[in-house]
C-alpha cells in the first residue's frame, strides 16, 4: 500500500514529465486544449509546493520559470 510520501512524489515526478513533453505549447487557438493541459499541471505543481518536502522530492525550483506559461 502506499502512503501518502510516496503518491506526492509519484505526482511531482509525473507532473515535470508531462511538463517537459508540453514545453512548446503556446497559447494558440490551434494548441489549445495541449495549453490547457499544461496550465493545470503547472497549477499542480504550485500546490504542491506547500508540501514541506517538496524539496526533498525534486521540486526544489521556481515552477513559474521552468514550464513558463
Amino acid at each position: 500500500m502506499n502512503n501518502a510520501n510516496e503518491i506526492l512524489t509519484n505526482a511531482i515526478s509525473l507532473l515535470t514529465f508531462y511538463l517537459s513533453e508540453l514545453s512548446d505549447v503556446q497559447d494558440s487557438p490551434e494548441q489549445q486544449f495541449a495549453y490547457g493541459e499544461k496550465t493545470a499541471y503547472t497549477e499542480c505543481l504550485e500546490i504542491l509546493l506547500k508540501w514541506n518536502e517538496t524539496d526533498k522530492k525534486g521540486l526544489a525550483f521556481n515552477v513559474e520559470q521552468r514550464y513558463p506559461l
